[in-house]
Order: C-alpha cells, then structure tokens, then sequence
C-alpha cells in the first residue's frame, strides 16, 4: 500500500515538474529564453511561451519567415489570426495586412473561408494555421487559390498523420464527443494524410515543404518533423510579341512548350541542322 501511494506520488511530482518545461528554451517570436509551459487538452507539456504565447506551429513559422521572408512589401491575408503570428506578420512589414475569421470580434473582415467574398487576384499572401482540419478544406482551398494573384502564396499548417495514405474524415463522426475520439479535438473534420499534398495541389498550387528539424527543434521548442506548407500559384506567362522573335529563336509555339519536350518538325529556313532537334534557350 504504501509503495504504491510513493509511486503515484513520484508519478504526480515529475508530471508537475513536466508541466513547467524539462528544458531551457528561446522563442524566436520574442526573445525569451527559459522554460515552456504546458497547454492544451489533451495537454501537452513544454509547448507554450509564458511570455508571448506561442506554440510549436507558431515558432516554426517564425523560422520558416526569417529564411524565406514570406510577408515584407506584399499584401497579405491572415485568416483565423492568432496573436504571435499577427506579431509576426506586422514584423515582417507587409504592403498591407486584412485579418479574417466567421467568429472572432476584432477583425477586419467577417469572412467564411469556403466562400470568401473578396474579389478574385486580391493578395499576395494568404497565411491559414490549423483551420483547413474545421472546413470543408476542398473548397477553402480553392477560394484562397482564387482571391491569390499569379505569383502568389499560401501558407498553411494543418494536423497531419505522415503514416497514413489517405485523410481519415468520416461525416457521421459529427457529436464532439465522436470528434474528439477520431479527430483530436472536440470541432475538427479529419486527420489528413499524405494525399494532403494533392488536395493542395488541385487547384493548380505548386506545393513546397519546411520541415522542423534539427537544432531548431531541440532550440525553439518545435515538433519534429511538423510542415509548414508552402503553396505557389503559379505566375502566368508573359506574352510573346511579334517583335521579341528573331531570326535565329524558335518559332512563338515552340517558346511555350515546357522542358524537355522537343520540336518535331522541319527546322525554319535558315535555322542550322544540328540544332533543328534543340529545345530553344
């Protein structure tokens, strides 16, 4: 009896001493360094900033940002804005900033994310942590597809089983008990799996990965292996004119056809043989 109420009490002793961090951290949102807190249910220990409130998902894209400087001169959408990444992304001096969310006061626009109402090409960036999981994503994908000009960028985390092949979503799951239980949490829709790269990619995004890794994880607090997905709209091509083809550049159709697809047709006059084969420079 008694070394059984030791071992609970040791057990309830490391859970404390858990709960308010193993190891000394430093939060690239905002400078500090020292121990995390827990937060969450289920809770997890060593995750939370006492001092700006950040999570994992949020240092990872501090990270991502000083690396590829996602925000400075674009005008930039922030959907569902957590306060550290709004911080972040005023930091990192955007031509102009709109916050969005269907719940939330405080906010520029009250906006439903599978229906938006701005107009077609209308930001450069669209940043959306850890919403695609509540919607309906195919069709959130698309409108932030839509409202993104050429060129374009979303960037987006979302809960992600790297195990499985397909996202797991199953609408009779629809009590927040069942939610919770298949889910994670009490108003999520699915765990995705691997096949969330082609949901991004149906619209036409180019989908990139930055991946937590080594020594940011140990550093920064981060989970291992969590993605930040980098989703580019691709730019649209610049017109040709007639006065941009010279005499010794392939014919306009050729100049569009990507690598390494290959002419197969009679070289124009003066154009030398060895190279009728070529693909154009």
């Amino acid at each position: 009896m008694l070394r059984t109420y030791y071992r609970s009490l040791k057990y309830l002793s490391r859970s404390v001493r858990r709960a308010f961090g193993t190891f000394p951290r430093e939060c690239p949102l905002c400078g500090y360094h020292g121990k995390f807190l827990g937060y969450g249910y289920p809770y997890v220990c060593d995750i939370y900033c006492p001092r700006c409130g950040s999570l994992e998902r949020h240092r990872l894209l501090c990270i991502a940002e000083r690396e590829r400087r996602f925000f400075a001169g674009r005008d930039v959408l922030h959907f569902a804005p957590e306060v550290a990444v709004r911080s972040l992304i005023l930091a990192g001096q955007p031509k102009s900033y709109v916050t969005a969310d269907p719940f939330v006061s405080g906010i520029d626009r009250k906006e439903n994310i599978e229906a938006l109402t701005f107009a077609d090409r209308s930001f450069d960036v669209v940043v959306c942590l850890h919403v695609l999981e509540h919607v309906d994503d195919r069709a959130a994908i698309r409108e932030l597809y839509r409202v993104l000009r050429p060129g374009g960028l979303l960037v987006a985390m979302f809960p992600i089983v790297e195990g499985w092949d397909e996202t797991f979503e199953d609408s009779s799951k629809s009590s927040q008990e069942d939610r919770l239980l298949h889910f994670g949490q009490h108003d999520h829709a699915r765990y995705f799996g691997r096949d969330a790269r082609q949901r991004l990619a149906q619209p036409g995004f180019v989908v990139e990965e930055f991946t937590a890794v080594e020594p940011h994880v140990a550093r920064h607090g981060l989970t291992r292996g969590e993605k930040v997905f980098v989703c580019h709209r691709p730019s649209e091509p610049k017109p040709i004119l007639a006065g941009d083809i010279t005499d010794r550049e392939a014919p306009p159709v050729a100049r569009t056809l990507p690598e390494p697809v290959f002419l197969l047709q009679s070289p124009p006059s003066g154009w030398p043989l060895d190279t009728a084969a070529q693909p154009p420079n």
